[in-house]
């Protein structure tokens, strides 16, 4: 007599789980996919004398970001790096400026 009420939980549970499972996708979705910046349209954009947050703007936040001061008081120079599929961008910063920039399709 014991052995059905807790098979029922155990089909409850089970039906709760189940339900988790294909709503969670649902509730996500708005997220995915995920669409990055780093196009061309949008590297284009990107242009000599521009700030940090301005390249920011456009592009979102960066992979990887490099720091070094520069040669005879050239400054701090300071290198974005963006990787999306097989496409890396760098954008090259003196004293906090674009300084130049870099499209590599692989």
């Amino acid at each position: 007599m014991h052995e059905r009420p807790n098979r029922m939980k155990t089909v409850a549970r089970l039906a709760q789980l189940i339900v988790l499972v294909l709503v969670m996708p649902v509730l996500a979705a708005p997220t995915l996919p995920f669409k990055s910046k780093v196009t061309r349209q949008n590297y284009e954009k990107i242009h000599k004398g521009m700030t940090k947050a301005q390249v920011e703007k456009i592009l979102g936040e960066p992979t990887e970001m490099k720091s070094e001061m520069g040669l005879q008081d050239l400054g701090e120079l300071d290198s974005w790096i963006y990787w999306h599929g097989g496409i890396m961008v760098m954008i090259g910063f003196s004293n906090g400026y674009v300084s130049d920039k870099s499209w590599t399709q692989g």
